[in-house]
């Protein structure tokens, strides 16, 4: 039996032709389809880098005035502690003024969570990726630990008016208020350095700490 090949109408040269056309054809197609992709994605990446810099351009000014008021911090805080073991002796003690020093900072993430959510950080640079994830890592470390401070420092406030007042049950909370509020505040300026040692690398701007600001937490109680 004989297998007879059907011959193309133009011959088997000029078929393959028109199929290598074709195949061209759609590769060209194919590339300039990736091309436009690999644009899209180029395009996002960069509007998603410029959000995130202003996002940690901004949170870098709770950085920066957290790392400068640490030693303030610290000071009051020593100063606190000699006020409740001079009430727990029953020593005569002058009321105490506003003790709860400008700790207040608002840390962002949202243009995180936004790019994350786009699904664009899978369009990241391995190495801004680890940059960017690093940072973000940490403020979400730093709002913990600035939340639990906030606590801490809700109980040191029992202090105010009075010490005489106080009786055994508030001189232990205190106590151990005054020494959570110590590691917290050391802890929130030693991320608060790395967070701007992360910002360097980034090549995003670091602000000054408020002056203002640092001249209130410095203030003697």
């Amino acid at each position: 039996m004989h297998v007879h090949l059907p011959k193309p109408l133009h011959g088997w040269r000029e078929f393959l032709g028109e199929v290598g056309i074709i195949v061209i054809g759609v590769l060209i197609a194919l590339g300039a389809e990736q091309v436009v992709e690999a644009a899209h994605w180029n395009h996002q990446v960069r509007d998603a880098r410029e959000a995130l810099d202003e996002e940690i351009a901004h949170t870098n000014r709770a950085f920066a005035f957290r790392a400068a008021a640490h030693d303030c911090i610290a000071a009051r805080l020593t100063k606190v502690n000699g006020i409740v073991e001079r009430a727990a002796r029953h020593d005569p003690t002058p009321p105490v003024g506003r003790v709860i020093p400008d700790i207040g900072n608002a840390l962002s993430n949202s243009a995180w969570e936004t790019s994350k959510a786009a699904e664009i950080l899978a369009h990241f640079g391995r190495g801004p990726l680890r940059l960017y994830g690093n940072y973000y890592l940490q403020v979400g470390n730093e709002q913990a630990f600035m939340g639990q401070e906030v606590q801490d420092w809700g109980v040191i406030k029992v202090l105010q008016g009075d010490p005489g007042r106080l009786g055994p049950t508030d001189i232990a909370g205190l106590r151990v208020a005054i020494r959570h509020a110590s590691f917290e505040n050391d802890i929130i300026a030693v991320i608060a350095q790395e967070e701007l040692g992360t910002s360097r690398q980034l090549h995003v701007a670091i602000p000054p700490p408020d002056k203002a600001r640092l001249t209130e937490v410095c203030r003697a109680l």
